[in-house]
């Protein structure tokens, strides 16, 4: 009865250990996961201010209409976000929309009477439209809401002293000599910070609208912040592709190899399989031309920027074409192995499969003699 006992303890005991090694390893497969997931970013939530610091960024660069964009992009997340809608309301009249953003002001300030941003940005639209009166209005109650400003105070005199209200300029520049220096509210208003993925987005801009030039100056200083691996990588990707439509492709390739060595992970969201595919294209007008020598450079760049085993499989096949037509038929046979290793499927077509043999038959006989 008592190894009955203990058998049965022990049989219970082995299977509460498997099912405990079975979570773990469930739980570490999870876990790893998981991980993954995050590391690519897959879990990852748009950013509400990552939109508005942009915003800011094209702001600070008097590029209104992608600031605009980023703004709406932000209220997109969050309809009701503050500064956003202060943000884009300015950038809206910036665009020559005068009319739109003092309403979207104005009913700001109807939902919080207290929001001296929105008096500020109406007092600034006002000013800059020389309408003084009404200016006068909105920064009075700016000051009301932020006392002690002299940024503030200096330009509410001044907005007085362009009103012809001398008396009114005289006592507030009276006042303005008894505060401290203060910051800007703009300058608060309109704050960013400088990052890869900023200048990563100018960069995308500027060549949305044809400025490469611009475009490459931006994508170039995107690659200084090294923090951001992502960004870096992808902008190491923009430069790849303009440097492949400049025809520069040393250039493209180093861009190439630079993308994958900061960030990796994410290689499908910036692969240059389709210029491989391009180059292996020519290749195959100049093999048809009987031109070998400009088909193998062809083929030599399309090794060199292809990610994918298919595309690298193929241009490994045709480089081994251009070695058998040229007679090379060592070398012809090592693509040809090359090309069935990346890809087994590539040459199930009997044809291509023919070509290899007969290439290998050559290289056989050669080597007899």
């Amino acid at each position: 009865m008592y190894r009955k006992n203990l058998k049965l303890s022990f049989v219970i005991f082995l299977i509460i250990l498997l099912a405990l090694f079975t979570t773990t390893v469930f739980a570490s497969t999870e876990t790893e996961k998981l991980l993954q997931e995050i590391i690519e970013g897959k879990t990852m939530k748009p950013d509400i201010f990552a939109f508005i610091n942009m915003g800011n960024f094209y702001c600070s660069l008097d590029l209104y209409e992608p600031a605009e964009k980023e703004y709406q992009k932000a209220l997109d997340l969050d309809e009701m976000n503050i500064l956003a809608r202060i943000n884009q309301s300015y950038a809206l009249y910036k665009m020559g929309e005068k009319e739109s953003a003092l309403t979207n002001l104005s009913q700001i300030i109807i939902e919080d009477s207290n929001n001296a941003f929105a008096y500020f940005v109406k007092g600034l639209i006002y000013k800059d439209t020389l309408e003084y009166d009404l200016a006068i209005i909105e920064y009075e109650k700016v000051a009301e809401l932020i006392p002690q400003n002299d940024k503030l105070t200096s330009e509410l005199a001044q907005l007085y002293q362009d009103n012809d209200q001398f008396i009114k300029a005289t006592e507030t520049y009276i006042k303005l000599g008894k505060l401290k220096a203060s910051p800007y509210i703009l300058d608060n208003f309109l704050a960013y910070q400088e990052s890869a993925a900023c200048c990563l987005n100018l960069g995308d801009y500027y060549s949305s609208v044809g400025n490469i030039d611009q475009a490459v100056s931006a994508y170039n200083k995107a690659t200084q912040f090294t923090e951001d691996k992502k960004s870096v990588a992808i902008a190491h990707y923009r430069l790849g592709l303009i440097n492949l439509k400049g025809k520069e492709y040393e250039q493209a390739i180093m861009e190439k190899v630079l993308s994958q060595k900061f960030y990796p992970l994410y290689i499908k969201d910036f692969t240059f399989d389709n210029f491989a595919q391009a180059f292996i294209e020519i290749g195959n007008m100049h093999y048809d031309a009987g031109e070998l020598k400009k088909a193998h450079q062809n083929y030599e760049l399309a090794l060199q920027l292809a990610d994918s085993n298919y595309i690298l499989s193929e241009a490994h096949y045709k480089l081994g074409l251009s070695y058998y037509r040229s007679q090379d038929y060592e070398n012809a046979v090592r693509e040809g192995e090359i090309a069935l290793s990346l890809n087994p499927e590539f040459l199930s077509d009997q044809q291509r499969l023919i070509d290899l043999l007969i290439a290998n038959a050559w290289s056989n006989f050669t080597k007899k003699e």
